[in-house]
């Protein structure tokens, strides 16, 4: 059983990774289970000191990858959906699609990326969580106004 507080030394020592440049912004932080082996702790006390990274802003949760560390460099999407609103995003950026115009529908981008409408929910809801896009009911997701 480990000490109390394991989890904040552990925490400690993963920040000053990241404040180091040990784990540059966009590095993926260790597994639970590599951290919890090399700290001999149960995964969770790691996840305790996971958790109090992500708090501070440090770290962000990837789903179905780990977590990775956040900052000033933008780390390639390493998710589907992420490349999804990446792409649309410069779409938008390049003028593309006017404020009256819609984006692309979710059907239109299931079949284009070959991915399920869940995926595109996620890349839509990427791009309206940053501000570039906004949803109208009914009539579907258009490019924020500047």
């Amino acid at each position: 059983m480990a000490p109390r507080g394991t989890f904040r030394q552990i925490a400690d020592e993963l920040r000053q990774l990241i404040v180091h440049g040990e784990l540059p912004p966009g590095a993926m932080v260790p597994s639970e289970l590599a951290l919890a082996e090399r700290h001999q702790v149960a995964r969770g006390t790691v996840r305790s000191a996971l958790a109090v990274l992500v708090d501070e802003g440090l770290v962000e949760v990837v789903p179905g990858q780990g977590r990775r560390v956040v900052g000033a460099a933008s780390p390639s999407p390493t998710t589907v959906y992420e490349r999804i609103a990446a792409e649309l995003l410069q779409r938008i950026d390049a003028g593309e699609f006017g404020p009256d115009e819609p984006l692309p529908s979710e059907a239109t981008l299931v079949a284009d990326y070959g991915v399920s409408r869940n995926t595109v929910r996620r890349a839509y809801q990427r791009l309206v969580d940053v501000g570039a896009v906004v949803v109208r009911q009914g009539a579907g997701a258009f490019a924020a106004p500047r």
